[in-house]
């Protein structure tokens, strides 16, 4: 029987990240799928991939270092409480089909409205925040209030990228690059979800969201294409 390492566990994770994103991206870009909808595809992969080595390091004596959240009230509350650490940065994704919070829970609510607190309290430091929507319905009109909510506060940021289901994208969140979550949707008003704790797992995570972030569209760039459209 082989033996597994802990490095050799993280270093297949990692590389299987990799392969699984150039692959899909390929497959997707082949049949004509603009470079804006990949995310979501990609990141069904990715998880795919991860669930399987998950799998396999819990077999063995060593493994990626990451805790299991069942409850969306579970999930949100070990995240804030981490946010309350931050020093430098706090970088989060939102891709679903209803605006924010998302789900009816007093620790996702707190949450949410702490991201834009912690950013006004620090202004030092940085908030940004990739919202998938499409260009009318509930979450674009919470994107144009949202605008106008934060539109003081120099140092948090929103993207938007295209987004329109049919469920919801799975989501991350990186602190510090210190500690990646994960978040997944369940049926009706379920969430769960991970957090990561190793160097280089999180490192993953911060160039896919630069990736992402660099290609999806400023929030008042946005905003201001819709309010033509309207007008």
């Amino acid at each position: 029987m082989k033996r597994w390492s802990f490095n050799s566990i993280e270093d297949l994770l990692l590389q299987a990240f990799l392969v699984g994103a150039v692959a899909t991206s390929i497959i997707l870009s082949a049949i004509g799928i603009d470079v804006k909808w990949y995310i979501p595809a990609i990141f069904a992969v990715l998880y795919i991939i991860y669930r399987q080595i998950s799998d396999l390091s819990d077999r063995t004596a060593a493994g990626v270092e990451s805790t299991f959240y069942g409850s969306n009230s579970e999930f949100y509350s070990s995240s804030q409480r981490r946010m309350q650490s931050a020093k430098t940065h706090i970088w989060v994704t939102y891709v679903r089909l209803v605006p924010p919070p998302g789900f009816e829970s007093a620790e996702a609510d707190s949450y949410f409205k702490y991201g834009i607190e912690w950013a006004r309290k620090n202004p030092d430091r940085e908030f940004r925040r990739i919202v998938g929507a499409e260009s009318s319905g509930p979450l674009s009109e919470w994107l144009v209030q949202h605008y106008e909510d934060v539109r003081s506060i120099k140092n948090y940021s929103v993207h938007v990228t295209p987004f329109s289901g049919p469920v919801d994208g799975i989501n991350f969140s990186i602190i510090d690059n210190s500690v990646a979550f994960l978040a997944l949707s369940g049926e009706g008003n379920r969430l769960t979800g991970h957090s990561f704790h190793t160097p280089d797992a999180v490192a993953a995570f911060r160039e896919y969201f630069l990736q992402w972030w660099d290609r999806s569209e400023k929030l008042e760039d946005y905003v201001s294409r819709i309010r033509k459209v309207s007008a």
